[in-house]
């Protein structure tokens, strides 16, 4: 070794005494100074004595880690010097460089700069730490050098941890055995002069800096591993050839240094005689090494002293730590940034009973509360399914009950409260019914609702509200929102679908680039979820809405993992567990809530206990595995339970009864109603491990105790506690006025079921109990729950019923039918119908049952039967559709021409039961007609306004208004029904008619866009959409959604916008299964497609992707005509644009024979039906020079020229093209070009790019056929220009090519004006063509 380096090493190291002094010295003991009550004490830690000041720093955490970290250091670095000569098979060579280890630090100065200094040692030619090997080993260090190194480091360890003092065995030559080699002269000089080389830095960075380096060094002079006796030239080769001592740890004990710091350095120490002498010594350096590294890692389980004089009180207390489950835990963090970056997707996480999903989900959330998201979790009941949206109601009211927690008009709860009023309205109260405690964040200053007795639709709309909440809630303090959902395998139908719209709505939100951030997490128990459950339907659902689902099965952990759960559950190393958890695991097969369990019991039963003598846990190895024990959870937590006192089985049984948990308000309830006191049993039974408190709820501690529970007691048993506790609440509800424990009574009676009942009179009591209970599940939009009500009232009926509660069994039928029919059950519905028209006192109490029958035929496409029953209702009420449609027109416009607007507008309200009934089937009739007989429909509309005009108005009226002012434009009276459909509009906003406001404006629009801009329809058609989401009208508000893609595509709007708003669009389609809009809408966008050119992100819908037209589709559109005039419609608009003419001409005699379909109320489309229809027949007219052709452009510009008149805005333009291709025809070509240039401005001035577009292409070719080829070029390209601007890129390269095939690529195309000159002193409509 250099001179320099030598140097180098002397100058930077010191005594091990000195590192140990001034690390102590380095202990803030400030806070201890302050923290003293002995009035003698000094003020400040420097005036203590030096001996107490140094026993309390080595106490200290600050001294502790620091000598944790140099000790795990050393280990670390001998285990790498054992591998390294290991590696080189135990070449001896004693005198090159090559075989020395060093260790070294960095020491950061003042001046920032990196100094090295070396901590090294011959391995081979240690003394004090041997490496040699046995006579026998063939130079391969053996087992008993490993020893020693374990015992020397100990003594080692022993110093620092000690604060510097030597093993008081050590301080005399006789107290341990003298060995051959003289080695006691060596710890002589070893204890005096204590070299030990540590970086003159800072020393609580010795974990960071202490690394190994691959370049070796020798010193003699200051190395603390190789000081050789001066007495010996040669490595001595005898086996055990140096002196050891018996030393004990009862000093460290003495500082009060952490027991298992001790039991570590006395574990190294058992290993003098080079071999384990205790059950719990070191076998290998890395076990030592790794130990440190546990402490240091987690010193609050692994280094620091347990209060075993408490857990020998307590007993054992298993925490809630996740074991084994990292990479299951960062997939769902994965999945959850996706989804909360723009994604929408879901975890479903399963596996057995007692896998660890619920603490699995518990450990994200702290990953989600820690990033500032928010945190929503419910659990589902077997035994709780009659409460309606139980575990999302929980969800939700429990966050509420947080944010309540934060009072003052300032609070958070203050904020969201605002926000949701601006955001949501009067909507909002929906929600209260639901969620509770959103009701006192709301406060009292709420407007009341009205609501609507037809609530067919209201669990979609509190669906859609729910969506809005989330929306709100996530926007208001700018969050993500995850919703947790446990044991899904239990969970109702409507809970499921309310998930599946908070998904499709996040979905389609990110598509569209909106903030709205969701992330569902749900578990399930594996092999629970079966093809007819809500949970599949859902995932089914999704998949077809492209959102992304991960699933992740949790397996039973293996014993690696086991250790891991019991090391931390003891406080103890792993190491030292190991022969625990192997017996542990083979008796639970690694299911841990076995194990958790296992371990109670044998905590409880003395098998495992605290020992206060040695500090720690202590079991009986042996006698656990002698324990018989089951095999499954379920038969082991059985056993635990009938071994508890009888007062606490009875009390658990009765918990049990009521699911995985229970209010304490409920237990109080109950323990007044039977005379009982349970709860002081249910402590024992929290006190045993069975059952937690957490807040004001007893709860299982995991549902497979509380199953274990519950089938303690027979079938018969069961639902006779069932019935009882039910009859009780039920009882004191009623005394008592608790409105809220009504669900939970009835749930419990209909549990027990009607067979349990003995006392007739209780039958009708039950009924009427599920009757309220259903009305209030109704008022909560929970159809599906109520109408579980109704089922189990009608099932309590006794025979006779009819006769002795007439009224009780009419009102349970009726809902039912309600209820049956909001859930799409037809078949319930049928059942009903019949059951109640057998046995109705009267016509009209038949009503509201023959109503839910005409709509669920209608809903079912049975729209014969549907028309047939209405038809029947209608002259039995006296009215008759039949009769002359225009004498019926001409008495409908006289009764009208009576009324003023406000005077129509000032009309009484009709409030007549049976007359609104009428009005509903009025409305159904007519949309039966609409489908079967589309002449006769107007009939239905202009009795419905009759009937308003002479019995009052209702919602419905102004639904009747719309229908008939889209009849009279449809007409041609275009003024006259614009103006009754803004007195509809009108009349629905006074009346408040939310349900109706839907059609009202989707259907108005369609007038409107006749008369006002078309491009500001668009936002009558968003309110539309808003509209029928908010009160759950689906269908209408997917109606919305089409009308307003029709209007988006033909104002002009950029082409990429309206793909967007498509796919989104059929994704919600396809979420909500309306499959008569999904055909309505899938001929547009394949135009759209079509004018965009290649495009692969297109939605899969019904099964491939939507830009493919299916068989499936064509079937079913041969059978509607009105949808085979859509599709042809676009197929020729298509062509047409394409310039396909062979295929335009084909197509067009096609639909000519299908566009002459009645109809009764007037769309948008016709206009551009017309106005393309006209553009096509003039095109076929020039081709052919058939007359035919040329009559029906001519009607075309008839029709158009009457539009005009009521909008030159939407259609001056329309009808000034239309015109120029008639001159076109005629020859003349002067009239055609001033035509086509005021087409050109006029489209431009009014804000029709696409049609700007399409004016500039027809200029083009007639210029071209007229010879004026540099002037068609001019109109080519600015109408490519157009194109683009449009985002029509694929017919932007359509023209491309054509100008290329024309033209050929002379410079005429670089030089040619793409503005041409275009006149505009004069209105070319004046100037008429011959």
């Amino acid at each position: 070794m250099s001179t320099a380096a030598t140097s180098c090493t002397a100058e930077t190291t010191f005594l091990l005494s000195k590192w140990i002094g001034r690390a102590i010295d380095e202990v803030d003991l400030s806070a201890l100074a302050n923290g003293t009550s002995t009035c003698a004490a000094p003020d400040h830690s420097s005036q203590w004595p030096k001996n107490v000041r140094n026993s309390m720093a080595l106490c200290s955490d600050e001294y502790l880690m620091s000598a944790l970290r140099v000790a795990r250091s050393l280990a670390d670095g001998i285990c790498e010097a054992e591998d390294n000569i290991a590696e080189k098979g135990g070449r001896e060579n004693n005198n090159n460089d090559d075989e020395l280890l060093p260790l070294c630090c960095r020491n950061r100065g003042l001046t920032g700069r990196i100094m090295f200094s070396k901590l090294h040692f011959n391995i081979q030619r240690a003394d004090f730490l041997p490496s040699g090997e046995t006579p026998d080993s063939g130079g391969i260090p053996s087992d008993e050098d490993a020893m020693r190194r374990i015992y020397s480091l100990g003594i080692v360890l022993y110093e620092i941890f000690s604060g510097g003092e030597r093993p008081p065995e050590m301080g005399h030559q006789t107290g341990g055995r003298k060995s051959d080699d003289g080695t006691a002269e060596f710890f002589q000089e070893f204890s005096q002069e204590d070299p030990f080389p540590i970086d003159d830095g800072n020393i609580d960075d010795l974990a960071d800096e202490l690394k190994l380096f691959d370049g070796f060094i020798g010193d003699e002079d200051h190395n603390f591993f190789n000081v050789e006796n001066p007495r010996k030239s040669k490595r001595q080769t005898q086996s055990c050839s140096y002196k050891v001592y018996d030393v004990s740890v009862e000093p460290l004990k003495a500082k009060c240094l952490p027991g298992s710091l001790c039991d570590l350095v006395a574990n190294m120490l058992d290993c003098a005689d080079c071999y384990p002498s205790g059950e719990d010594s070191y076998h290998k350096m890395s076990e030592v090494r790794d130990d440190l590294q546990m402490m240091l890692e987690k010193p609050t389980i692994y280094l620091y002293d347990q209060d075993m004089g408490r857990l020998s009180i307590t007993g054992l207390q298993p925490g809630g730590t996740v074991f084994g489950r990292n990479a299951e835990l960062s997939t769902i963090k994965d999945t959850y940034r996706r989804s909360v970056s723009g994604g929408s997707e879901m975890v479903i996480i399963s596996g057995a009973s007692g896998s660890g999903k619920s603490l699995l989900g518990h450990e994200f959330e702290k990953h989600v509360l820690a990033g500032g998201g928010i945190f929503l979790s419910g659990k589902f009941d077997q035994l709780q399914q009659g409460t309606p949206f139980s575990a999302l109601a929980s969800a939700f009211n429990v966050y509420c009950g947080i944010l309540l927690e934060d009072s003052g008009p300032s609070s958070i709860a203050g904020v969201l409260a605002s926000k949701l009023r601006s955001s949501m309205g009067r909507d909002v109260h929906y929600l209260t019914k639901l969620i509770p405690n959103l009701a006192i964040i709301l406060g009292p200053e709420t407007s009341p609702i009205y609501h609507n007795d037809d609530c067919d639709n209201g669990q979609k709309r509190l669906l859609y509200l729910l969506c809005q909440f989330v929306d709100v809630i996530s926007s208001t303090f700018s969050a993500p929102v995850t919703l947790f959902l446990d044991d899904l395998q239990w969970a109702d139908a409507a809970s499921i679908e309310a998930v599946n719209n908070l998904l499709i709505t996040a979905s389609i939100a990110s598509t569209s680039l909106q903030d709205k951030r969701f992330f569902f997490l749900g578990c399930c128990r594996e092999g629970e979820i079966n093809g007819g459950h809500p949970v599949w339907k859902l995932l089914t659902n999704l998949e077809r809405a492209s959102v992304g689902c991960t699933n992740i099965k949790l397996d039973l952990m293996d014993e690696h993992t086991i250790n891991t759960m019991v090391s931390e559950t003891l406080s103890l190393l792993p190491r030292l567990t190991r022969s625990l958890s192997s017996v542990i695991y083979h008796k639970t097969r690694g299911n841990p809530l076995f194990v958790s369990h296992l371990m109670l019991s044998l905590s409880k039963k003395g098998l495992l206990r605290p020992s206060l003598s040695r500090g720690r846990w202590e079991w009986e190895k042996e006698k656990i595995e002698c324990r018989n024990l089951p095999t499954d959870v379920a038969m082991f937590l059985n056993k635990s339970i009938r071994e508890l006192p009888d007062g606490v089985q009875s009390s658990l049984c009765i918990l049990s009864c009521f699911g995985a948990s229970a209010d304490v308000s409920l237990i109080e309830t109950l323990e007044r109603a039977l005379h009982q006191n349970i709860r002081d049993d249910l402590d024992v039974a929290v006190m045993k491990g069975l059952l937690d408190i957490i807040g004001n709820q007893y709860r299982f501690s995991h549902d497979r105790i509380q199953e274990a529970t519950y089938n303690l007691m027979e079938d018969g048993v069961r639902r006779l506690f069932h019935f009882t506790y039910g009859l009780s609440l039920a009882s004191l509800s009623i005394e008592e006025g608790c409105g809220g424990s009504l669900f939970v009574a009835v749930n419990q009676l209909n549990l027990g079921g009607p067979a349990i009942v003995q006392d007739p009179s209780q039958s009708f009591t039950v009924a009427g109990m599920n009757l309220r209970a259903g009305k209030k599940a109704m008022g909560m939009s929970d159809f599906k729950t109520a109408l579980s009500y109704m089922n189990h009232g009608i099932s309590f009926l006794r025979e006779h019923h009819w006769g002795e509660h007439y009224d009780l069994s009419l009102e349970l039928f009726e809902l039912a039918a309600k209820c049956a029919l909001s859930n799409g059950d037809h078949n319930r519905v049928s059942l009903l119908f019949e059951q109640v028209s057998e046995v109705a006192h009267s016509f009209e109490d038949k009503l509201e049952v023959t109503y839910a029958c005409i709509c669920s035929l209608l809903n079912s496409s049975c729209l014969g039967d549907a028309l047939t029953k209405g038809l029947y209702v209608l002259n039995e009420l006296g009215i008759v559709l039949s009769g002359d449609l225009e004498a019926l027109l001409m008495e409908t416009n006289s009764m009208l021409a009576e009324y003023s607007d406000e005077q129509l507008l000032s009309l009484p309200v009709m409030t007549d039961r049976t007359k609104l009934m009428a009005m509903k089937i009025l409305s159904r009739t007519q949309t039966c007609l609409l489908h079967t007989n589309p002449k006769s429909q107007p009939k239905a509309t202009l009795h419905m306004v009759q009937y308003s005009l002479r019995h009052g108005m209702s919602g419905l009226s102004s639904f009747a208004l719309i229908l008939y002012g889209s009849f009279l434009a449809c007409l041609g009276d275009i003024p006259a029904g614009y103006r009754y459909v803004k007195i509809a509009i009108r009349l629905a906003e006074k009346l408040n008619a939310r349900s109706d406001m839907c059609e009202v404006l989707a259907l108005g629009s369609q007038v409107m866009g006749y008369v006002e801009p078309l491009q500001s329809i668009n936002d009558v058609m968003v309110r539309s959409h808003e509209y029928g989401l908010a009160v759950g009208s689906i269908s209408n508000a997917m109606l919305s959604r089409v009308m307003n893609i029709v209007c988006a595509f033909w104002s002009g709007k950029q082409l990429s916008l309206v793909k967007s708003t498509v796919d989104d669009t059929l994704r919600l389609m396809a979420s909500h299964s309306t499959l008569v809009w999904i055909l309505q809408t899938l001929p547009l966008y394949r135009t759209v497609l079509a004018m965009i050119g290649n495009v692969d992100d297109v939605p899969i819908i019904l099964g491939s992707r939507s830009d493919i037209e299916t068989e499936k589709e064509r079937k079913m559109s041969e059978t509607n005509l009105h949808l085979l005039k859509v599709v042809h419609f676009n197929k020729l608009y298509v062509g047409f644009m394409f310039r396909r003419y062979d295929d335009v001409k084909q197509l067009a005699v096609a639909y000519d024979a299908i566009a002459s379909l009645p109809f009764s109320s007037i769309l948008i489309s016709h206009c551009m039906h017309v106005f393309y229809g006209g553009l096509i027949n003039f095109w076929i007219a020039r081709k052919t020079m058939d007359v035919i052709w040329f009559d029906r452009g001519e009607k075309a510009i008839e029709k158009m020229r009457s539009y005009a008149d009521c909008s030159s805005w939407n259609f001056q333009n329309k009808l000034l093209l239309l015109q120029a291709e008639q001159c076109f025809y005629l020859e003349d070509f002067e009239s055609a070009k001033r035509f086509y240039d005021a087409a050109i401005l006029s489209a431009q001035e009014h804000k029709f790019v696409h049609e700007e577009a399409l004016a500039c292409e027809l200029a083009g070719h007639f210029m071209l056929e007229s010879g004026e080829g540099r002037s068609s070029l001019s109109y080519f390209l600015l109408a490519q220009k157009k194109y683009r601007e449009w985002g029509a890129y694929a017919k932007e390269e359509s023209m491309n090519t054509y100008i290329k095939e024309q033209f050929g690529n002379s410079k005429l195309t670089s030089k040619i004006n793409i503005s041409p000159s275009i006149p505009t002193e004069q209105d070319p409509r004046k100037r008429r063509a011959s």
